[in-house]
């Protein structure tokens, strides 16, 4: 085994989620922002900038699964297990979650860097909502509903490019064609290119992440599987880690989740943007109702909008598929709700 491979693994994470924290912060990345702004407003900016992300990850990732240098398929996205149910219940949970609380996790986690208080706040009803779910009380339950629902896919049916008939590198490039045909086709992305541009450094930040989990740390003696940018399970792992002094999981998530709000911090103070601001005590209920949803829904559903949003649909995988749809349609509903209670 390479004893180095700890420390590439930490620095590594640490690197990419420096890059992540500052892109996302100057850029105000955000799936829940994208959203809200298209249906309120028909803002297309943030929609461009996920798709940007999503299509310069589906071909790097495409690449590397191609070129045989990351085993994409040995990711937990490509599981033959497909928890159907705790997919599309816990992504509406999630996305419901984080329309209340104003922004996904990924934002949380930038905002609370900026000084926003209320953030801090969702973020750590989060942070204890999905480490409950991950390892304490609620696991069991989750448990329970995987073990009496799952459906087991035949070999290669957890990708796309298995029901196309069709190698994966040619489904990335047609899912990132997809891509850049709304984006084209949608709105002006010129008035914006610099959110496109942030959108594909994001992409390029995922491709990143496998690159070194997959190759550079790559152990025949040790195999581990592949990973990327995710969010909320490397929160709940770091909480672990905090409370109880146990490390689970990979060293890459921890320092990812560090480098991220580094690179967050970094860049509001010197761009100015940092600014202590308290909680509205009006809305405290609601901030905590959307980062405790915000967190059992993410760890039921594998992933966030970036864990299975992003990182996750660049594999073309099926169960990400079900739980990127049903975040969207919860953040939709969550949307719709918010409306009619602000309208009485």
């Amino acid at each position: 085994m390479n004893g180095n491979l700890p420390t590439l693994l930490s620095l590594g994470g640490l690197l990419i989620g420096l890059v992540f924290g500052v892109v996302a912060q100057r850029s105000s990345f955000c799936t829940v922002a994208a959203v809200s702004n298209w249906v309120l407003m028909r803002d297309y900016r943030q929609v461009h900038a996920y798709l940007a992300a999503l299509g310069v990850a589906l071909i790097g990732t495409g690449l590397l699964e191609w070129g045989g240098w990351v085993a994409i398929a040995d990711s937990s996205y490509r599981s033959a297990r497909l928890d159907w149910i705790n997919l599309s219940m816990g992504g509406l949970v999630f996305g419901f979650g984080s329309m209340l609380a104003g922004g996904c996790a990924t934002r949380t986690l930038i905002r609370t860097a900026e000084g926003n208080l209320g953030a801090l706040v969702i973020l750590l009803v989060l942070a204890l909502s999905a480490t409950a779910t991950l390892f304490g009380v609620l696991e069991p339950a989750r448990g329970w509903i995987a073990e009496h629902s799952a459906l087991y896919l035949s070999d290669g049916r957890s990708a796309f490019a298995g029901w196309l008939s069709v190698p994966p590198a040619l489904a990335a490039v047609m899912g990132a064609a997809l891509c850049a045909a709304v984006v084209l086709r949608v709105g002006d992305w010129r008035d914006h290119a610099g959110m496109a541009t942030a959108g594909a450094l994001v992409g390029l930040t995922i491709i990143t992440g496998w690159w070194l989990t997959g190759y550079l740390a790559y152990d025949e003696f040790q195999s581990a599987p592949p990973l990327s940018v995710s969010v909320v399970g490397p929160v709940a792992r770091g909480t672990t880690y905090v409370t109880l002094g146990r490390i689970t999981g990979s060293l890459f998530g921890l320092f990812l989740i560090a480098g991220i709000f580094a690179g967050a911090l970094l860049s509001a103070l010197v761009s100015g943007s940092f600014r202590l601001v308290p909680p509205d005590g009006s809305r405290l209920g609601v901030y905590l109702l959307g980062g405790f949803l915000m967190g059992v829904g993410a760890v039921m559903a594998s992933g966030c909008n970036v864990g299975q949003g992003l990182t996750g649909l660049a594999t073309l995988s099926l169960q990400s598929v079900v739980a990127t749809t049903a975040i969207v349609l919860g953040m939709r509903i969550g949307l719709w709700w918010l409306q009619r209670v602000t309208s009485r």
